[in-house]
C-alpha cells in the first residue's frame, strides 16, 4: 500500500522532469537556429552594405536600425506579452522573421538590392527580434522548473556567445563562398525551421506562474495605455527591483564609458594594434562569456547566493580599473603582444564576471516579479538600458578628446566599486 502510494508521488516529479528536459531541448535548439541566424545574417549584409558603398556612414546606419527598434519598442514589446499568448507571439515572430528574409531575396530578384530594402529589413528584423525575445524571456519561469531556472538562462548566455563566435566567422565565409541572394533563402528558411521547433515548447508547464483566466479577460479591457501605466507603476512600488534595475543600467553604461570608446582609441590609435590584433582583444568578450555560463550552468544552484554575486561584482569593477592602470602605462611600459595578452586576461576576466552579475539578475526578476506583469517590466527595463547606452558613448567620445583616456576606465571602475558596495549594504538586496 506504502508502495503504491509512493509510486503516485513520483510519477508527477517525473513527468515533470521529462518535460522539462523537452521544453529546454526545444528552446535552446530554436533559440540557436534564430539566434545564429540573426548574427550570420547581420555580419554578411553588413559586408555586402560596405562592399557596394564603400561607405563608413551607410555601413553605421545598417548597425543604428538595428538598434533603434530595442529603445522604441522595448515597452510596448511588454505590454503586448502580457496581453497574448506568448508562445504564439514567440512563434510568430521567428516565422514573420523569416517571411521578411524571404521577402528581400524576392525583391532583390524582381528589382535589385537595393539599400532602402536591405535599412527596411534591418529594421523589421530588428523589431520582431524584440517582440520575440520579451515574451520569451518572460515566459521562462512557466517553461522550466525553478530547480532549472539559473541553468535555462545560463545556457541561453551560452547559445548568445557561441553564435557571436561562430556568426561573423560562418557570415564571412557564406559572403566569400555564396551569392548573398542564395543566403537569403537560407537565412530565412531557418527563421521558419526555429519557429516550428518552438511549437513544441509547453509555455504553461509550470503551473506556479501560470495567468488565471479569468485575469487575462480583465486584461481585455484595460487599454494599452493603462497597461503600460500599471507596468511602469509596479516597477516604482518595488524598491528591490528599483535597486537592482538601477544598478544594472548604470553599469552598463559605465562599461560603456569606461571601456567600449576609450580601449580601442587608445590600442588603436596611440598603441597601434593591428586589426588583427584588435580582433584577438574583442574576442575575449563572448569566450569569457561562453565560459562564465557554462560555469553558471553546471555550479550547484543552492548556496551563498549574494555572496557569490557581490563578490563578482567587486572582481568586474577591479578589472576595470586595472585596465585603466595598464593602458596608463603609469606603472610599467611594455610592448604591444604583452599589453595584448595582459588586455585579453582582464577582458576575459570581465566578461565571466559579468554573466555571474546579469544571469542571477536576470533569474531574480524573473522568480519575483508576477507572470501577468514579466512582460512589462522586461521590455521598460530592457528599453531603458538600450536608450542609456549610446548616452555613455557619446559622453566617453567627447571626454576622450578632451582629457587622457586612460582616465575613464579607472573612473568609471571607481564608480561601478562604490556602487556595488552602496548596493551590497541595502537590506531589501540582501533578503532576496
Amino acid at each position: 500500500m506504502n508502495t503504491q502510494k509512493g509510486l503516485e508521488k513520483t510519477l508527477p516529479e517525473k513527468e515533470m522532469k521529462k518535460s522539462v528536459k523537452k521544453n529546454i531541448m526545444f528552446l535552446l535548439m530554436g533559440k540557436f537556429v534564430s539566434v545564429l541566424g540573426s548574427q550570420i545574417y547581420s555580419f554578411a549584409i553588413s559586408l555586402y552594405v560596405l562592399s557596394i558603398t564603400g561607405s563608413g556612414l551607410s555601413f553605421s546606419l545598417t548597425l543604428a536600425l538595428s538598434t533603434l527598434p530595442r529603445v522604441i519598442f522595448g515597452p510596448i514589446s511588454g505590454v503586448i506579452a502580457d496581453r497574448v499568448d506568448r508562445k504564439k507571439m514567440v512563434v510568430a515572430m521567428d516565422i514573420i522573421s523569416g517571411l521578411v528574409v524571404i521577402g528581400l531575396f524576392s525583391l532583390s530578384i524582381i528589382d535589385e538590392l537595393r539599400l532602402v530594402y536591405i535599412y527596411s529589413t534591418t529594421f523589421l528584423l530588428s523589431t520582431c527580434s524584440i517582440f520575440f525575445n520579451t515574451p520569451l524571456t518572460a515566459s521562462l519561469p512557466n517553461i522550466v522548473d525553478d530547480e532549472n531556472l539559473t541553468r535555462i538562462n545560463s545556457l541561453s548566455q551560452t547559445i548568445e556567445s557561441i553564435s557571436s563566435i561562430a556568426g561573423p566567422f560562418i557570415g564571412g565565409i557564406v559572403y566569400a563562398i555564396m551569392d548573398i541572394k542564395t543566403f537569403l533563402v537560407i537565412n530565412g528558411i531557418s527563421f521558419i525551421i526555429s519557429g516550428i521547433s518552438e511549437l513544441f515548447i509547453d509555455f504553461k508547464l509550470n503551473s506556479r506562474g501560470r495567468v488565471l483566466e479569468e485575469s487575462n479577460m480583465e486584461k481585455e479591457k484595460v487599454s494599452f495605455f493603462v497597461d503600460l501605466k500599471e507596468g511602469i507603476r509596479y516597477i516604482a512600488s518595488q524598491k528591490w527591483l528599483i535597486v537592482l534595475s538601477s544598478f544594472f543600467v548604470i553599469l552598463n553604461m559605465l562599461v560603456m564609458m569606461g571601456l567600449l570608446v576609450p580601449v580601442p582609441y587608445i590600442v588603436r590609435e596611440i598603441w597601434g594594434f593591428t586589426s588583427q590584433q584588435y580582433g584577438y582583444l574583442n574576442s575575449m568578450f563572448p569566450m569569457g562569456i561562453l565560459v562564465g555560463s557554462l560555469l553558471l550552468a553546471i555550479l550547484p544552484q543552492k548556496g551563498k547566493k549574494f555572496k557569490r554575486f557581490m563578490f563578482f561584482t567587486m572582481v568586474f569593477s577591479i578589472a576595470v580599473i586595472s585596465v585603466g592602470i595598464i593602458t596608463s602605462e603609469m606603472i610599467f611600459e611594455l610592448n604591444n603582444l604583452q599589453y595584448l595578452f595582459i588586455l585579453m586576461g582582464l577582458y576575459f576576466i570581465i566578461s565571466v564576471s559579468a554573466i555571474f552579475i546579469n544571469v542571477p539578475l536576470e533569474v531574480t526578476l524573473q522568480r519575483l516579479v508576477p507572470d501577468d506583469k514579466r512582460g512589462r517590466v522586461e521590455g521598460s527595463l530592457g528599453s531603458l538600458s538600450e536608450a542609456l547606452s549610446p548616452i555613455g558613448v557619446i559622453v566617453a567620445g567627447v571626454l576622450v578628446d578632451l582629457i587622457s583616456p586612460w582616465i575613464l576606465p579607472i573612473t568609471c571602475g571607481i564608480i561601478m566599486l562604490v556602487l556595488s558596495i552602496a548596493m551590497g549594504r541595502v537590506k531589501v538586496v540582501k533578503e532576496i
